[in-house]
Order: structure tokens, then C-alpha cells, then sequence
């Protein structure tokens, strides 16, 4: 319901403006609300037919503390000369709740002729809610700046790093040497495993981006150093599986990939990540020359079987007919 003074007023008028989402106010020349509808009077925590209304109270009550006294001096301006402001412009505005609280608004001001006297409509809209929504798409687009920074200037000079260093390892004649870059290349790939996940823990919080869809970015990248495109199957829905458990999937399909690159000399791959009320799993495939000994206690496969372990799965390597090497990983969820 409205609160004004008169009851000349149409219902007509009446149901169309308590029928706005907007906040609107009458004001007159003086400064006090001559009219309020509902959403105004909610908007700014004032009773619709109590005690406590908006009608009669000054304009300047609604505007925040410390720009209450330049707001009478606003006001004063404009009654002087007095023209349509419509919603839209750049202005960061703020009103005050009756308990104090501020809020981001917009507000548009018309002027209107009343028994000959110059009165304002005021028309107020709440922006919370999209202010927030746009301080949201800023932080993901940040995210995704930085997420791209990683990606783009330290995962890819530290794998080619690794790379070149694993290419001279075995031009190498110092045992002592040799023993010593291979360690360096498992500490750039335990190094880059730590970076992607964390680029993943920055790409998916707040939904900004799906396990499906940093998969395939993992795919697209690694194809770059396979010379070939695996084939890639996703069977079933990756959007509830717990982050920790996708952490572990990427790291395991980012280092089956780094080992058909550096070791298999493979020329096709297929990789098949599935997803069952119980289970996802992960069988990454290849058809190159195959695995012939165990993982060593401290690689990067040995690793990776370990954190299965610990969350309940399981990781193991094998060589498949007529050549190549098969990872199958499979996790409760």
C-alpha cells in the first residue's frame, strides 16, 4: 500500500506504483517525502502503514551520514533549476536503511507540477546484487589472468627445461653427474605438478571453470610435445566430483602424458576418464615401446600411486600387446 496524505488518489495510480520493483518517491520543494510506495519503504526499512513511515520525513535522512550536509546543498541546486536525471550515469551512489546500513543505488529524478508547485520524483533502485555480480566476474577474470600467467610463462619454460635437460642425460659420463640431472628433471616435474595444481585450485573455485574442460586444456597442451593428438573420452558427469579428487586426476593425466612424451617414442594415445556413482577413473593408453620395470620408489609414478592410496584408490602401470603401456587410475567419490 502507498502511504501519501491524500485519498483523491486513483487506485489505479495506486496499484501501479506499489507494483514497481523501484523504490518511488514523491518529494517536495522542502526536502520531505509527500509520497512513498512500497518498495521504497521496504527498500529503506520503513513501515508501509505503522508508526515509522517514510511520508513526511526529510529526503536527506536517506542519504548516507557523511554526505548528508552536501546532499542538502544538492538538493537546493537542483530545486533552482530542475531537469530529468534519468538511471545510468557513473555516479557511485549510496543510501542509508533506517538501522544504518548503507547500500549502492541508482536514481533518476524528474521534475513534476503539482497545485503549481515544482515537486520531484525520485525513483531509487537497490544495485547490490549487481555490483556484486560484476566484483565477481572482476575476481574470475583475474583469476584467469593469473591462472594464464602460470600456464603460459612458468609451466612451459620449466617442462621445456626438463626436457632439455633429460635429452643430454644420457651424454652424460660422469655417473655422479648424470645421477644428479636426473634428479633436478623429477624436481622440475614435481615442481610443475605443484603449479598446475595449484592454477587448478585458482581456475575452479566459485565454478569459474570445469574439470572437463581443464582435462581437454591438458590434452591441447601436452599435444604440442606428443607431436600427435590422444583421443579423449569422457564418459559420465565430472561437475560433482570433490576438487581434491580432481586435483589428483589432472596431476596423474599430466604425468602419463609427460611419460609417453619422454619415454614411449608413441605415436597415438587414447585416454578414457569415467564416472560412476562410486568411481572415477582414468586409463590412459599408448602404443609405444611399453614399460619393462617397475616405477622407482621415488619417481613421479611411484607418487602418484601413493596419493591414490591415500584416497582410497588405486594407480598401477602395465605394459599391453602387441606394445605400448597402459596407467589405470580409479578413486572413490
Amino acid at each position: 500500500m502507498i502511504e501519501h496524505h491524500s485519498t483523491d488518489d486513483a487506485a489505479l495510480a495506486v496499484r501501479l506504483l506499489d507494483g514497481s520493483p523501484d523504490g518511488l518517491l514523491l518529494v517536495g520543494r522542502s526536502g520531505r517525502v509527500v509520497l512513498a510506495n512500497r518498495s521504497a519503504s521496504v527498500m529503506f526499512g520503513y513501515d508501509v502503514d505503522g508508526s515509522e513511515r517514510l511520508v513526511g520525513r526529510s529526503v536527506d535522512e536517506l542519504v548516507p551520514d557523511e554526505h548528508r550536509s552536501r546532499h542538502v546543498g544538492h538538493r537546493d541546486r537542483y530545486a533552482s533549476d530542475p531537469q530529468r536525471r534519468p538511471m545510468g550515469t557513473d555516479l557511485r551512489l549510496f543510501a542509508q536503511h533506517r538501522n544504518g546500513d548503507m547500500f549502492p543505488v541508482e536514481i533518476s529524478l524528474s521534475p513534476i507540477l503539482i497545485d503549481g508547485e515544482v515537486q520531484t520524483v525520485a525513483t531509487i533502485r537497490d544495485v547490490t546484487d549487481r555490483q556484486e555480480t560484476q566484483a565477481r566476474l572482476l575476481l574470475h577474470e583475474e583469476r584467469a589472468r593469473i591462472a594464464g600467467d602460470l600456464h603460459d610463462l612458468v609451466i612451459q619454460r620449466m617442462f621445456a627445461a626438463g626436457m632439455s635437460l633429460q635429452s643430454v642425460t644420457n651424454l652424460i659420463e660422469s655417473s655422479v653427474a648424470r645421477d644428479r640431472v636426473v634428479e633436478v628433471t623429477e624436481e622440475l616435474d614435481e615442481t610443475v605438478r605443484a603449479v598446475r595444481a595449484a592454477i587448478f585450485g585458482i581456475a575452479n573455485r566459485d565454478d569459474f571453470r570445469s574439470l572437463e574442460s581443464h582435462i581437454q586444456s591438458v590434452v591441447d597442451e601436452r599435444s604440442r610435445h606428443l607431436g600427435f593428438t590422444p583421443s579423449l573420452l569422457i564418459d559420465g558427469s565430472l561437475d560433482e566430483v570433490p576438487d581434491f579428487v580432481g586435483e589428483q586426476l589432472v596431476s596423474t593425466l599430466v604425468e602419463a602424458l609427460s611419460n609417453v612424451a619422454r619415454h614411449s617414442n608413441a605415436t597415438d594415445a587414447t585416454i578414457r576418464v569415467t564416472r560412476t556413482e562410486q568411481v572415477v577413473g582414468l586409463v590412459v593408453r599408448d602404443n609405444g615401446r611399453g614399460i619393462d620395470k617397475a616405477p622407482k620408489p621415488l619417481g613421479g609414478l611411484s607418487n602418484l600411486m601413493w596419493r591414490a592410496a591415500e584416497l582410497g584408490g588405486s594407480c598401477s602401470v602395465s605394459p599391453v600387446e602387441p606394445s605400448g603401456t597402459e596407467l589405470a587410475w580409479n578413486v572413490p567419490v
